[in-house]
């Protein structure tokens, strides 16, 4: 790449490096449900030196609250580079955008290894659609999720940088080293990088009993460590993680498919059109190994993407389950589009498809546009999350010894050190107050709940917007309604 191209994607990066630890010092965009059930174990981590989770264990322990529903991975590193800061309400969302960020960096330094690899040409046009990739690319990337795909992705883009590089002597045994970080982390993506080690080995030649045995030792240097250091015994996880598959997987169907899918898959709000850059990353994939005549390779590509479609469409909202894939899918659109641009301007591809391709990556960045746009209209009235803790800890005063406050989901960073005073679930008979935030609600005034009444309402009626282009439905801050029992 050319010294103007490295400094200009450097200024866009380091933009939206400050950008986003901006809004994750402001606790924005606030975390999502899931996130109850993994970051608060790395709170517990760092203050009670326990792998345990009290305000969720999926049922499996309800005694100890153990974290065994999942691998733990991602908590043990969050808690780890917590402990590196200064102790702050938002240092998990901080935490995470590190993470993020450290993602994205090692995914643009693939790219750039790959360009430098082929001598790709530098066309005209390469720095506009570098430009709107970055956007586009920072719109699939976020930690609202809270979930443990923040660190896969990581771990997937170190993956695409170690087989880009393809460093002869230890490229399989990274492979091998990535995978086990990853299965310690999430069992899905886990399965997605077997298959795709799998078929990198049979596209290269060298599904051979070398490189299979570098893969397996990196493999299993991993899984040792984990199976000397891991805090309870492995046997009680393999049952965990199949009690929880069987509930969230196995036993879990969407509801009004059509509709979800439309709301997941093609205007999600973080990342709209979603499931285009997976059917172009598959359907460009299979194109090049059908023209290098790769037929297993082919297979396994049907295979994997059978498996995302399962694991992603079998709940619709479960779309990180495809999210997690985000460093695959932008690094083959980049291939993709250099590809094109490299080939006859003659043709009919080459004229069409790069408009598709900028077409599609402008409508994915507004995600990204659009959540640095709320943030700017919404802060002057925002309620910031210290207004919040001082609610809350008027409520908790408030509250009977033997009774609790339950708040909704985006609210937990805030009370941790209450823990035994907070419920999420909203059928606890111990609850004496409701706390619930406007955000994610959808609703500008709060709405009746049952054998509770009102006591104070600070939602913010007016909806988000700029000048009269609607952004949202409610403000995205920690405003709050609290309801008493009756």
């Amino acid at each position: 790449m050319k010294i103007s191209l490295k400094l200009f994607l450097t200024i866009i990066v380091t933009t939206y490096s400050y950008l986003t630890f901006l809004f994750a010092f402001n606790g924005y965009p606030g975390f999502i449900q899931d996130s109850t059930c993994f970051l608060p174990t790395a709170y517990f981590i760092n203050h009670y030196h326990q792998l345990i989770n009290p305000l969720y264990d999926a049922g499996i322990d309800p005694i100890q609250h153990r974290f065994l529903f999942y691998p733990p991975l991602f908590p043990w590193a969050v808690a780890f580079i917590n402990n590196l800061m200064p102790e702050f309400y938002n240092n998990m969302q901080v935490t995470l955008a590190f993470i993020d960020i450290l993602g994205i960096i090692v995914l643009i330094i693939s790219v750039w290894v790959y360009s430098r690899k082929t001598n790709l040409k530098q066309p005209s046009g390469l720095l506009l659609f570098s430009v709107i990739w970055l956007l586009a690319l920072f719109s699939f990337y976020g930690v609202q999720e809270g979930r443990p795909e923040v660190l896969c992705k990581f771990f997937i883009a170190c993956f695409l940088l170690n087989n880009v590089y393809q460093s002869k002597r230890f490229c399989n045994f990274n492979n091998g080293l990535l995978v086990a970080l990853n299965l310690i982390t999430s069992p899905v993506s886990t399965f997605y990088l077997m298959l795709i080690t799998f078929g990198l080995l049979v596209y290269r030649n060298e599904f051979k009993l070398k490189p299979i045995v570098q893969t397996l030792i990196g493999f299993a240097i991993i899984s040792g460590i984990f199976t000397i250091v891991y805090p309870y015994h492995l046997i009680e996880l393999i049952k965990g993680l199949q009690k929880h598959s069987q509930n969230v997987i196995v036993n879990r169907f969407s509801t009004d498919s059509f509709k979800n899918f439309i709301t997941f898959y093609v205007t999600y709000a973080y990342a709209p059109l979603l499931i285009f850059n997976f059917l172009i990353t598959i359907i460009y994939t299979a194109y090049v190994l059908i023209k290098k005549y790769k037929i297993l390779s082919l297979v396994l590509l049907a295979i994997l993407t059978c498996l995302v479609s399962y694991f992603s469409f079998k709940d619709m909202p479960m779309n990180y389950n495809m999210l997690v894939l985000s460093p695959v899918f932008f690094f083959v659109i980049f291939v993709m589009f250099s590809h094109i641009n490299n080939i006859d301007k003659r043709s009919m591809l080459s004229k069409v498809s790069p408009v598709m391709i900028v077409v599609l990556l402008c409508i994915n960045s507004v995600g990204f546009i659009r959540k640095t746009l709320l943030f700017y209209t919404t802060k002057n009235e925002k309620v910031s999350y210290l207004d919040f803790r001082k609610e809350f800890i008027g409520v908790t005063n408030h509250t009977n010894s033997h009774k609790k406050v339950c708040i909704t989901f985006s609210l937990w960073p805030y009370c941790l050190d209450q823990y035994q005073h907070i419920t999420l679930n909203m059928t606890d008979t111990s609850i004496q107050y409701l706390m619930l935030q406007q955000l994610y609600s959808g609703v500008s005034e709060p709405q009746p709940q049952t054998n509770f009444h009102l006591v104070k309402n600070n939602f913010i009626i007016k909806h988000p917007k700029l000048w009269k282009i609607p952004l949202g439905n409610t403000y995205p801050w920690f405003q709050t309604a609290t309801y008493e029992r009756k």
